[in-house]
């Protein structure tokens, strides 16, 4: 199957980042626009990542879906620049190609972002920057000790907190390496804490759908098309609930149960 379309878009600080786009302009389709963010590229992560194809040309395949967009972080490919080691380059990087997406297709309804792993991380930071970000997907975000400590991968996690609307959808395998739904839930609630909210535990998570796949780890081997299913089930969801008037949030959850 096709990889997409090889492109160039901007980076922050002037940097070309390698990208591969699909883009169905012109058919009849839901105005949704996704981007997708790769793991962390010091550990061999880039845009041809398994995990990371199989959502994208899942993606190609889905009604709902104008455009989907995966692309390298500085360093990797044929992006320019040097591979962020703290991440908070690739964290400028991220909004800023979610802005380019959103400045040259002023035609999107929907921006859906999905990030595994660390591009959880980097996902979760655009969509709390940005108010034209329409849902957020994490997969297997990274929660473990030394990935909070080194990338600070729980408090960019935690951004998500000053949307509490926004609909999001978590989900890894239940045998996970490196994160678990118990750890996000409790990223959640310590945000919600210390920014002096007052919500009861759950409300931060009211407009969250989180799930596992059975026997199934960090890298989702054997387990990628059910993962890339679900995810666009999720995605064209919240499309068509968005497109709904007088609909309540709970319904995000509903939708997915």
């Amino acid at each position: 199957m096709s990889r997409g379309s090889e492109t160039t878009l901007q980076g922050a600080e002037g940097c070309r980042l390698q990208a591969f786009i699909h883009n169905t302009e012109g058919a009849d389709h839901g105005g949704l626009a996704i981007i997708i963010f790769h793991p962390y590229a010091h550990l061999g992560g880039s845009c041809d990542d398994p995990v990371v194809l199989a959502i994208f040309r899942q993606a190609m395949r889905a009604e709902a879906v104008q455009m989907v967009i995966r692309y390298n972080q500085r360093g990797v490919g044929t992006s320019s620049g040097s591979k962020s080691i703290w991440g908070a380059l690739d964290l400028a990087d991220a909004v800023s190609v979610c802005q380019q997406v959103r400045f040259l297709h002023k035609g999107l309804r929907h921006l859906h972002l999905i990030g595994y792993s660390w591009g959880a991380c980097l996902a979760a930071h655009a969509a709390a920057q940005l108010k034209d970000v329409t849902a957020f997907v994490g997969v297997s975000p990274v929660t473990g000790s030394v990935a909070s400590f080194c990338l600070r991968s729980k408090r960019h996690l935690a951004e998500l907190s000053i949307r509490p609307d926004l609909p999001k959808m978590l989900i890894l395998g239940d045998h996970d390496q490196f994160s678990s739904l118990s750890g996000l839930q409790k990223v959640f609630q310590l945000r919600k804490q210390k920014a002096g909210l007052q919500e009861t535990p759950d409300s931060m998570l009211a407009c969250t759908c989180m799930e596992t796949i059975a026997d199934c780890d960090h890298f989702f081997a054997n387990h990628r098309p059910e993962l890339a299913q679900k995810i666009m089930y999720f995605c064209a969801s919240m499309c068509e609930v968005a497109n709904q008037r007088g609909v309540s949030q709970n319904s995000y959850s509903d939708r997915m149960k």
